[in-house]
């Protein structure tokens, strides 16, 4: 094999994105009926190399004095967050309004850049978010990030989660990925519901959220995707393909990948997490109360992996 196939072939990281110690702040979990919260204490995102050139840190600046073959780990703390809803991972809403127990209109909240807006007297977390960036060192090569095929998101219980608690926080669980200020696409654990609706007055099925401030949801416009159904709704394929032991990047002509070019200087990749209230797990669970003595928890983690960029 001459030296352009090997570097076509040289497979260069896996990565993982973790939020961890992940908590249920209220005895009932609804679209903010009860202003409820989850708690999201630390996150981290590290990787796993071969041997090669990918390195990642959290924050925005490379890390090029550390001498060892890679820098395996970036961590980043967590906070609170509570049922929101966007389109974009920019401009984030919550319910300005309810009839009886359904929230019946939404106002823009304004957040913060860690997601912190205050409603009344309280203030909240529409979401979670880490920075990191990813790069090569000493000009070794470049990468394109895709996701892992094998286990792109995987979310774990604490001991004593309740299934019933668990899956609802599984099922109303968002992923965003963002590079600049582009929302490459938005990852659900498991698939929304198409036949139930959430806590709300003006309810959508499916992939819902709420896209401006008024009295609607709608479908999301994102690009999405669902536990192992890692092409989107317009047949574009963030997978990289597994080769045995090793990864390309995706067959045939719609492979979309993360990050593309990745070398010297780095690439930002930021990691939103939230929960999406107008999803139909996004609702009151009546054995709460009973697991929330145990103190559940869970964690979240995101699976990159890195090719050689072509």
């Amino acid at each position: 094999m001459n030296i352009y196939e090997m570097r076509k072939q040289l497979r260069i990281a896996a990565v993982s994105v973790v939020m961890a110690a992940v908590a249920l702040g209220s005895a009932t979990y609804a679209w903010f009926v009860t202003n409820s919260t989850v708690k999201a204490t630390t996150g981290s995102i590290s990787a796993q190399t071969n041997g090669m050139v990918l390195q990642i840190v959290s924050g925005d600046t490379p890390n090029h004095e550390d001498n060892r073959e890679a820098l395996t780990t970036a961590s980043a703390v967590g906070n609170q967050i509570s049922p929101s809803s966007t389109d974009n991972a920019k401009s984030w809403f919550v319910p300005a309004t309810w009839s009886n127990t359904k929230v019946s209109s939404y106002k823009e909240a304004n957040t913060d850049e860690k997601g912190l807006y205050r409603q009344g007297n309280n203030s909240y977390y529409a979401f979670a978010v880490g920075n990191y960036t990813v790069y090569t060192v000493k000009e070794t090569g470049r990468a394109d990030v895709y996701l892992n095929p094998d286990s792109p998101l995987v979310v774990t219980p604490s001991a004593g989660a309740s299934e019933n608690w668990f899956n609802k926080i599984k099922g109303s669980l968002r992923v965003g990925i963002v590079v600049g200020e582009d929302l490459k696409f938005v990852y659900a654990p498991t698939q929304p519901s198409s036949t139930e609706t959430g806590n709300d007055v003006n309810a959508t099925m499916g992939w819902s959220c709420v896209a401006s401030a008024g009295d609607t949801t709608q479908e999301a416009s994102y690009m999405h995707l669902y536990a192992d159904n890692l092409i989107d709704q317009q047949n574009g394929n963030w997978a990289a393909a597994k080769n045995g032991a090793l990864y390309d990047k995706p067959a045939g002509q719609n492979g979309k990948a993360i990050a593309t070019n990745v070398g010297y200087n780095g690439t930002h990749i930021k990691v939103v997490i939230w929960m999406e209230g107008t999803d139909s797990d996004c609702v009151n669970v009546s054995d709460l109360d009973d697991a929330q003595k145990a103190n559940p928890t869970f964690n979240v983690t995101l699976n990159l992996v890195g090719v050689a960029t072509e």
